[in-house]
């Protein structure tokens, strides 16, 4: 990042275990944040030193030591697995609609972005994947529910696996808990104040996605189980399994396949974070191929609120820099960055809901 006097860096230099890692690209930088969550000294400063490396060059790591209890994971992806066995026929029932909640089957759309159409080629395949697409939850008494505000509907939970729900539940209130905490790491790596974060997250969005990526016995050239793509968030975590799949882009436009390793968590940021930057901190493409055996995903995307700004930070504008974005909501961001990025076979999926307070899910 070039120098910014309006900016106050990290006080320290990055690890030599990180440096290693970026200029090596053969694995995902592994950091420890048990020492920041407990309040040592030190610790923030030292974080922040290494994701502002990690985050203008690879844009991925890991974090072990993050305080998500492993029984509360491998509830989750136990409940996942099961979601996915329920019949085809209750499934269809929740299609993923108008709000993009509810159920995506297999092979219904095509993933890809005009965000990196000049580092990666345009997909034209469908995805292999299927998924359960979950917002924040919200009743229907919730004034944007009520309204019918486009992504802010009733989450589509089906009726035969209500485990599913309540481990769903305490999965994410754990990961949004963990991501602000994560917040002032962000800010200090930006050469901002700690607490710069606060006001953009006073009632954070987030977006659950469920996946399960069947072992094709035949893909299509140029096909995936999830086609290359930059997320949407200001950051994204993900528990990390031993089924291999996930690969990231490096800054040499490689490939990097992601290993695995125990308890850990992978965390990358997106186009949030990338605007709010003016394009210092990167949003990685990266993509799912077609695993050995059967793998799930738990992505957690944690966005600001509906209302803050998504505009380049004054901050992070360089001398001699322009802001690269326009100055609007996160939520006026957000319903273009999907339509963007996820292509239905369903004819009637753009197809908005009357009267506002029905259930608009196709």
């Amino acid at each position: 990042m070039t120098a910014n006097p309006r900016a106050i860096p990290p006080t320290v230099a990055p690890s030599e275990k990180v440096k290693a890692a970026i200029a090596a690209a053969k694995e995902l930088p592994l950091l420890d944040v048990g020492p920041y969550l407990a309040g040592e000294p030190g610790a923030l400063e030292q974080l922040a030193a290494d994701v502002k490396l990690i985050q203008e060059n690879l844009g991925f790591f890991a974090i072990v030591n993050h305080g998500i209890p492993q029984s509360l994971i491998d509830e989750s992806f136990a409940q996942t697995a099961k979601l996915f066995e329920l019949s085809m026929e209750e499934k269809l029932r929740h299609r993923v609609g108008y709000h993009h909640q509810g159920y995506l089957p297999p092979k219904s759309s095509i993933l890809k972005s005009t965000a990196i159409m000049e580092k990666i080629a345009v997909n034209t395949k469908k995805d292999t994947n299927a998924a359960w697409l979950f917002m924040r939850n919200r009743d229907a008494d919730d004034p944007k529910v009520r309204a019918n505000v486009r992504h802010r509907g009733l989450n589509q939970w089906p009726e035969s696996l209500p485990a599913f729900k309540a481990a769903l539940h305490a999965y994410q209130s754990a990961m949004e808990k963990l991501s602000l905490k994560l917040l002032p790491i962000y800010a200090r790596a930006l050469g901002l104040r700690a607490e710069h974060f606060d006001p953009m997250f006073k009632a954070p969005e987030y977006y659950q996605r469920c996946a399960y990526y069947h072992p094709e016995e035949h893909m299509d050239e140029g096909q995936y189980a999830l086609a290359p793509h930059s997320d949407g968030s200001f950051l994204t975590l993900l528990p990390m399994t031993p089924v291999p799949g996930l690969q990231v882009m490096t800054p040499a436009k490689e490939w990097l396949k992601v290993s695995y390793v125990k308890d850990a968590l992978i965390v990358n940021t997106g186009q949030v974070l990338n605007r709010l930057s003016n394009d210092h901190f990167i949003a990685t493409p990266h993509r799912v191929v077609n695993p050995p055996m059967k793998r799930y995903a738990l992505t957690f995307f944690f966005y600001p609120d509906d209302d803050a700004s998504v505009a380049p930070i004054p901050e992070c504008i360089a001398p001699g820099e322009q802001a690269r974005y326009d100055t609007r909501s996160f939520y006026d961001f957000f319903v273009p960055y999907l339509d963007d990025l996820y292509h239905y076979n369903d004819p009637n999926f753009m197809k908005e809901v009357e009267p506002a307070g029905v259930t608009a899910q196709a």
